[in-house]
């Protein structure tokens, strides 16, 4: 009986004992639990409706400062890029140039009427003295002159007796004189005249001037020849066609005689390929 009150005794002791140590325990542990609790408690109470609330505002509020940093980072490259694409409208100035150069091609339209007038005129002073005279093929008021000129030069040659004056003779109480070798035959004055006149006009001028002897060719010995200046003459067209012409053609005399210009009427006609003067060389010159 001791033994067992004894060992309630003792059983009852270590369990007052333990409880005491766990007691003592308790506030030990309790303590920081309390004190774990306000920091604890309140999350954990609010775990199901604050926690998720603060973790995203936490989460949110934390990246977002960093990200705050590079949204910025990202706008302002944006906003120079904008700003880059506004310099570019003043590349709309390019077409303003371009249209300048329209104007740079309207001068050189006047720049272009200006050289056609004369070079209109060019081809015409080209015809009428870069072409033999004596193988024209085309025949205007322009090229008339030349030809009419050839015809005067040929015309003096022969009347004036050719390279110098031949031998003089008499016959029937006149003074004659040969022409000279050149042309000191009928044929040979034709073949030269006919170079500029026709062989009509060529024939009907030597039978009224030179005389035959002996085979040669004479004239009278005197000097022929007028004042008109042929050189200054102009041609207007008064008949046409595809084998003959008529010219009227005026002529000055030199200015110191003052006298009024002459107009003489020049036939021509063409012979094969080339034009000739029809009209006899007296009734000319």
């Amino acid at each position: 009986m001791k033994i067992n009150t004894k060992l309630s005794a003792l059983c009852v002791a270590a369990t007052l004992l333990s409880a005491a140590q766990v007691a003592a325990a308790a506030p030990a542990v309790t303590s920081p639990a309390n004190a774990a609790q306000p920091s604890v408690a309140v999350p954990s109470a609010t775990v199901p409706t604050q926690v998720p609330a603060p973790a995203a505002s936490a989460s949110v509020a934390t990246p977002a400062p960093a990200q705050a940093p590079s949204v910025p980072a990202t706008t302002a490259p944006a906003a120079g890029s904008v700003q880059a694409a506004t310099p570019a409208a003043p590349s709309a100035p390019a077409p303003r140039p371009s249209a300048s150069v329209a104007p740079a091609a309207a001068p050189s339209v006047p720049s272009t009427a200006k050289p056609q007038q004369p070079s209109t005129s060019a081809p015409a002073a080209a015809t009428a003295t870069s072409v033999n005279p004596t193988q024209l093929d085309k025949l205007n008021h322009e090229s008339a002159i030349p030809l009419v000129l050839e015809a005067q030069s040929r015309y003096q040659y022969a009347i004036s007796g050719g390279k110098s004056l031949g031998q003089a003779f008499q016959l029937n109480g006149k003074s004659y004189r040969y022409l000279s070798e050149d042309i000191g035959t009928k044929t040979k004055l034709i073949n030269y005249l006919t170079q500029a006149y026709t062989k009509q006009a060529s024939e009907q001028f030597v039978g009224k001037f030179f005389v035959e002897v002996n085979g040669r060719l004479a004239q009278l010995n005197a000097d022929g020849g007028n004042l008109l200046e042929f050189s200054r003459a102009t041609a207007k067209m008064v008949t046409m066609t595809p084998v003959k012409r008529s010219y009227l053609l005026t002529v000055p005399y030199p200015a110191e005689t003052k006298q009024a210009n002459e107009k003489i009427t020049v036939n021509f006609e063409k012979v094969g390929s080339y034009w000739k003067v029809s009209s006899a060389p007296h009734v000319i010159f």
